[in-house]
C-alpha cells in the first residue's frame, strides 16, 4: 500500500517530518482561525462565548474518556514494533478503542443525566448537552491519530487532524452563515461535531492501511493492568494540562458569567495558541523519536534531540510574536470590529505560549523517563495556583488581567519543567557513561 512508504519513520530526518507538521499547522491555523471568525460573524457575542465555552469544555471531557491511553501509544507502541510484537500493538488498540467507547458513552451519559436532573434550562448548558453527544466520537479520533503516527503515517494523520478536519469545519460554518435566517449555536455546534465523525471515518482508514503487515492476521496479547496504570499517569498530566490551556475561558464564564469577555478571550486566545498548534504538531514527530533512542540506550541523542528542537520552537516562537505585536489588530478584526479591544491581552497571551512552546518537550521527556511523580506535581501544583490565580483576577479585574495570569503561570510551570528535565537528563547522561 501506498501508506507503506512512511512506515519507517526513523529513517527520515526529524527535520523532514518537522517542516511538513509545521506547514500543515499553518494550514489548519488558518482554517481554524477562519471558522471560528465565521462562527463569531454569524452568532451573537454572547453567543459566540457559548459556543467557545462548550468547545472548551468537551476538550477537557475527552482528554478524560482516552484515560491517557492515546498519549501513552507514543511511548509504548514504537518498542512494541521495534520488537515485532504484533499480538502487543493488536491487543493494545482493540483495548483502547473499547475503553474510548465504554468511558466516553458513560461520560456523556452521566453528563445528559446530571442535566436531565436537575434540570437545567440555561442555553449555555443546552449546548454542552448538545456537544456532549459527539464526546465518544472525538476520543476515538484522538486514539486512532497517535496509533497512526505509531506506525508511520505521520503525514497523513497529520493532514487530517490539522487541513481536512479544519478545512470541513469552516466549510460547514460558511454554508450557515449563507442561510436567509440567523444561524442558532446549536447549529454550531452540530457543524463542529459532524465534522469530526467524517474525519473519524478518514482516521481509521489511515490507521488500517498504515498498519503493519501481519497486524490483523496475528493473535491479541493484552497486557491491561499495565496499561491501565501507566496510561493514567499520562491522563493526569493531559487532563491538568488540558484544563489549564482551557481555564482563561473557564474562569471567566464560571466566575462572572460574562460571555462577551469569553468571546474576546476566545478570539485572542485563538490567534496566540498557534505556536501551541506547531509544539503539538511537532512531538507526534519527536515523541516516537525519543521512545526509540530511549529503547536504545542513548543518552546523548535525546539531549541533542531536544535542543534541535528547542531551537526550531525558539526561532518559530519569536517569529509569530514579533508577527502578534505588528499584525494583532488585523487578526483581530477577522472576528469582528468590535474584538479588536482585546489586543492587548493577544499580546500578552502569546508571550505566555511562545514560552509554553520552547520548553513544551520538557514534560514529555520526563513522563518518557518514568519520571511520573515529579510531573504530576508540577503540572498539579501550576494548574491549582493558575487556576486560582486566574479566578481571582476574572473575580475582580478583567479578561486583560486573566490574560496576565494566565501567561504568568505557564511561564512559570514550564520553567518548573526544565529544571526538571535538566535535572534527569543530567542524571542518565550520568548513568550511561
Amino acid at each position: 500500500m501506498w501508506f507503506h512508504s512512511e512506515h519507517n519513520f526513523h529513517t527520515r530526518t526529524a527535520r523532514d517530518y518537522s517542516i511538513f507538521v509545521t506547514v500543515a499547522a499553518f494550514i489548519g491555523y488558518a482554517f481554524t482561525l477562519a471558522m471560528n471568525a465565521v462562527a463569531a460573524h454569524i452568532l451573537p457575542q454572547v453567543e459566540f462565548g457559548e459556543f467557545s465555552s462548550a468547545v472548551a469544555m468537551v476538550g477537557i471531557i475527552c482528554t478524560c474518556a482516552t484515560l491517557g491511553l492515546e498519549k501513552y501509544a507514543l511511548r509504548l507502541l514504537p518498542q512494541y514494533i521495534v520488537a515485532a510484537d504484533l499480538r502487543g500493538v493488536k491487543g493494545y488498540i482493540c483495548f483502547g478503542v473499547a475503553i474510548c467507547i465504554l468511558v466516553g458513552v458513560a461520560i456523556s451519559i452521566g453528563a445528559f443525566s446530571l442535566y436531565t436532573l436537575f434540570k437545567i434550562e440555561t442555553q449555555n448548558l443546552n449546548v454542552l448537552a448538545q456537544i456532549l453527544w459527539f464526546v465518544p466520537v472525538i476520543a476515538i479520533f484522538l486514539f486512532a491519530l497517535e496509533i497512526a503516527t505509531t506506525f508511520g503515517a505521520i503525514i497523513w494523520s497529520t493532514a487530517i487532524y490539522r487541513i481536512i478536519f479544519p478545512f470541513i469545519t469552516l466549510v460547514g460554518m460558511a454554508a450557515l452563515s449563507w442561510r436567509a435566517a440567523t444561524p442558532s449555536v446549536g447549529e454550531a455546534v452540530n457543524v463542529y461535531g459532524f465534522s469530526w465523525v467524517f474525519a473519524l471515518v478518514l482516521m481509521l482508514w489511515v490507521m488500517h492501511q498504515s498498519a503493519p503487515k501481519g497486524l490483523y492476521l496475528s493473535p491479541f496479547s493484552f497486557a491491561i493492568k499495565k496499561w491501565l496504570i501507566e496510561g493514567v499517569e499520562y491522563l493526569g498530566f493531559s487532563l491538568l494540562m488540558t484544563v489549564f490551556s482551557q481555564a482563561a475561558i473557564l474562569t471567566i464564564e464560571v466566575v462572572r458569567g460574562d460571555r462577551i469577555s469569553v468571546g474576546l478571550i476566545a478570539a485572542a486566545m485563538q490567534i496566540s495558541t498557534l505556536v501551541i498548534i506547531v509544539q503539538t504538531a511537532t512531538m507526534r514527530v519527536f515523541g516516537p523519536r525519543l521512545a526509540i533512542l530511549i529503547a536504545a540506550k542513548d543518552a546523548i541523542g535525546q539531549r541533542q534531540l531536544m535542543r534541535r528542537r528547542a531551537w526550531f520552537m525558539f526561532l518559530f516562537g519569536i517569529a509569530f510574536f514579533a508577527a502578534v505585536v505588528m499584525f494583532g489588530r488585523e487578526m483581530l478584526d477577522l472576528f469582528g470590529a468590535e474584538y479588536k479591544v482585546a489586543y492587548q491581552a493577544l499580546v500578552v497571551l502569546t508571550i505566555g505560549n511562545v514560552v509554553n512552546t520552547i520548553l513544551g518537550f520538557a514534560p514529555t521527556y520526563l513522563q518518557f523517563h518514568e519520571a511520573h511523580r515529579i510531573t504530576l506535581k508540577i503540572a498539579a501544583l501550576g494548574t491549582i495556583v493558575g487556576i486560582l490565580v486566574m479566578g481571582i483576577t476574572a473575580a475582580y479585574g478583567t479578561y486583560l488581567d486573566v490574560a496576565y495570569a494566565y501567561s504568568f503561570s505557564v511561564i512559570a510551570m514550564y520553567g518548573a519543567f526544565q529544571i526538571a528535565a535538566m535535572v534527569v537528563s543530567k542524571r542518565v547522561i550520568s548513568a550511561q557513561s
